[in-house]
């Protein structure tokens, strides 16, 4: 692993400070880019690695495999999901990264550095751009101010490997007339679970950050929180992320009894356990079906 993750990895409690750590690449655009630190196992240098080809491949963004230690990992180009990909185009490094326990390889032209922005900075793209970038922020980079584009990588991994048939429930329908609350700011993640709660006959009620639902947690009658089953958030959020939202439930008293599940694609240990010392009642990885139903039904009220 490089010194740079192992720095980040040294400052992992930048979350309660409502920090947000966030790797800076390029891309062959001249652009810079940003991914969530949390999410990246490491950089490898481009040319270590010989790409295997397959031509079962169905996805136009995958590029073929690498094999990473013991593991065969997916390359997946970002360039040719932005649409800006050229086969002249040149790559120096792999970013490994981890999503829902699954590695995938992103060829990037080079990596800046690692800048902790503040959640309150973190502001929602331009219209056009809502569908790739989860947020945008300023971050200084050779001494000059410059715009960073937060990838929306979670829509990237849906667009590339497809979102899998909401799994078949063995269990017994669950029936309830509490309404569950969801926290999600991406866009391809809310579709998920719009469909998973649909499929279900759930009632719920989706919000686009933390800040959404922290307000309307706290302007609800005691009366209306009763009527609440469960809260479920995610961690990456903007003007409030999924820690805040934990912190803020656990520290209001006529708040404290509600159930709080956390569903994150950020899925190492470390992470499991801040916020089950926050906390959460359970950890669900992004975006399993099963699990989210299992989930819901042992800790709604």
């Amino acid at each position: 692993m490089s010194t740079m993750i192992k720095k980040a990895e040294a400052t992992s409690k930048t979350h309660l400070n409502n920090i947000m750590q966030i790797a800076i690449f390029s891309l062959s655009d001249g652009r810079y880019y940003g991914i969530n630190v949390s999410k990246i196992k490491s950089f490898e240098d481009y040319n270590k690695f010989k790409a295997i080809k397959n031509d079962t491949i169905k996805s136009k963004y995958l590029d073929g495999y690498i094999q990473y230690h013991k593991n065969v990992v997916p390359i997946v180009n970002i360039e040719k999901w932005l649409e800006m990909y050229r086969p002249e185009n040149v790559y120096y490094e792999y970013m490994v990264c981890e999503y829902n326990k699954h590695m995938v390889a992103f060829p990037i032209s080079g990596i800046n550095n690692i800048f902790n922005i503040p959640i309150g900075e973190l502001q929602k793209p331009d219209v056009m751009f809502e569908d790739v970038i989860t947020y945008n922020t300023v971050v200084e980079i050779n001494g000059e101010s410059t715009i960073c584009l937060v990838l929306d990588v979670e829509r990237l991994i849906m667009d590339t490997f497809g979102t899998s048939e909401i799994a078949k429930d063995e269990e017994p329908q669950l029936e309830t007339d509490k309404e569950i609350l969801i926290a999600e700011d991406s866009k391809a993640a809310r579709a998920i679970i719009d469909m998973i709660m649909e499929s279900a006959n759930l009632p719920y009620k989706m919000f686009n950050d933390g800040k959404e639902i922290i307000d309307y947690l706290d302007e609800r009658s005691d009366e209306e929180l009763d009527n609440i089953g469960v809260v479920i958030t995610d961690l990456e959020m903007p003007r409030r992320d999924g820690y805040q939202v934990l912190r803020h439930i656990q520290e209001t008293k006529r708040l404290a009894f509600l159930p709080v599940i956390v569903n994150t694609s950020m899925s190492n240990e470390g992470v499991q356990k801040k916020v089950m010392e926050l906390g959460a009642k359970s950890f669900i990885p992004k975006t399993d079906p099963e699990s989210f139903l299992g989930e819901i039904r042992k800790n709604i009220r």
